[in-house]
């Protein structure tokens, strides 16, 4: 692992200690094959990405979000409960259902709200 994936790490699994969302650079994901489940730190809630199949800028989120800026477009399951990603803000719409461990290389939509289910 190189020394900035390291700090990278680091920085999520603090943030995850006090429940803080996290923004990790773009480049973590490109950098994996697109065949192989995206890493996402198993003591983060839910992993989020802007972009289909766990491209662009990724996020980790423990707690209810009324509203996401960026928009998820994939994400992966960590946590031990099921996660619902809705459409609009404010949990709006029909929910996109990602249960414990799952991985979605895309929603079929742009998730602007999240929270457990």
């Amino acid at each position: 692992m190189k020394p900035a994936t390291r700090k990278t790490v680091r920085s999520v699994i603090a943030a995850a200690v006090v429940g803080a969302s996290v923004l990790l650079p773009a480049t973590a994901a490109q950098s994996r094959p697109r065949q192989q489940i995206p890493i996402c730190p198993p003591v983060v809630g839910l992993c989020t990405w802007t972009e289909p199949d766990a491209d662009g800028t990724t996020r980790m989120i423990q707690r209810p979000a009324p509203s996401l800026n960026p928009l998820v477009r994939s994400a992966k399951n960590q946590s031990g409960q099921t996660w619902c990603l809705y459409p609009r803000p404010s949990y709006a719409g029909r929910a996109f259902v990602l249960r414990s461990g799952s991985y979605t290389p895309g929603l079929g939509l742009a998730a602007r709200s999240a929270r457990p289910c």
